[in-house]
């Protein structure tokens, strides 16, 4: 859950969503998987809560069984001149409520990185896991990655993705959120050569990548590879998105039955019951008699 402000201006609150973002993003790619922030946004969209709720200890543990996490990450940042400072407790869901870890690490504000990673570190032992630290990546470049991320803007999304590409022209995760906010204003072919330049690629985002070249190749008919891509997709990282694509392409092939059967895996994640009910009544709906 991202971290809540205890001390600081406004102009620094973006910095808790970014944290949260940052460490999962790190914690990812070091190999230790976290539920990722876009499906905690979509979870909020699906409750009907606002963009970022303040929610109580109990409240946040709550939502982590609901989304299927093993730990609650939680805590607080204070902005003090030109450094950041972050208290984090890890703690178990599982039965009564259990605290495994607390840590605390102070940084640069311009250092985000060094941040993230120091706590990714710090969290990967209190949970026993193994941990590699991602490929080395600019700081500046990293923050502009991540303040794409959190940013609700498709302006201000390309904008900043854009940048972080300027500094580092081979950020792939950068390249693939690019190509979201690409395909999602309309510019599918700027899109589609992004993703075809990114499919075999290994990065964090992969999923999301094959996934997105999966869509645009289902809509120009290209149905067999549109299922390799499918699989890839959730091969590098199961999701409920993945298993959604994949309920889509059967319903294209008029297997009701196995398109349904996607959904029911889809609804285990927790995070798109609102876009899943939509694609099972259309399923439902093509299948009816006229």
């Amino acid at each position: 859950m991202p971290p809540e402000q205890a001390q600081g201006t406004s102009s620094t609150l973006w910095i808790g969503t970014g944290l949260a973002v940052a460490l999962g993003e790190t914690l990812t790619q070091g190999g230790v998987p976290t539920v990722a922030f876009e499906d905690l946004r979509s979870y909020y969209d699906q409750a009907g809560l606002v963009e970022s709720p303040s929610f109580t200890l109990a409240s946040q543990l709550g939502l982590a069984r609901q989304i299927g996490a093993g730990v609650l990450v939680a805590g607080t940042y204070e902005v003090t001149g030109e450094s950041v400072s972050v208290n984090l407790k890890a703690l178990s869901t599982a039965g009564d409520l259990t605290q495994l870890a607390s840590f605390k690490e102070t940084q640069n504000l311009q250092e985000l990185l060094a941040l993230t990673r120091k706590l990714s570190e710090d969290l990967a032992k209190a949970l026993g896991r193994s941990w590699a630290p991602p490929v080395a990546v600019s700081p500046q470049a990293f923050e502009s990655y991540i303040r794409g991320r959190i940013s609700t803007d498709p302006t201000l999304q390309e904008v900043y993705f854009r940048k972080a590409l300027e500094i580092v022209k081979e950020y792939h995760d950068a390249s693939c959120c690019l190509a979201l906010v690409l395909k999602s204003t309309g510019r599918i072919t700027e899109s589609t050569a992004l993703l075809v330049e990114l499919e075999k690629k290994t990065y964090s985002k992969a999923y999301l990548g094959l996934l997105m070249l999966a869509e645009i190749r289902m809509d120009q008919g290209r149905l067999p590879e549109a299922r390799k891509l499918l699989l890839a997709s959730l091969k590098a990282s199961e999701s409920a998105e993945g298993h959604m694509g994949l309920a889509n392409w059967y319903a294209r092939q008029n297997k009701t039955k196995e398109a349904l059967t996607e959904l029911v895996v889809a609804e285990r994640f927790g995070t798109h019951q609102g876009d899943i009910d939509a694609l099972r009544r259309q399923i439902q709906e093509a299948q009816s008699p006229k």
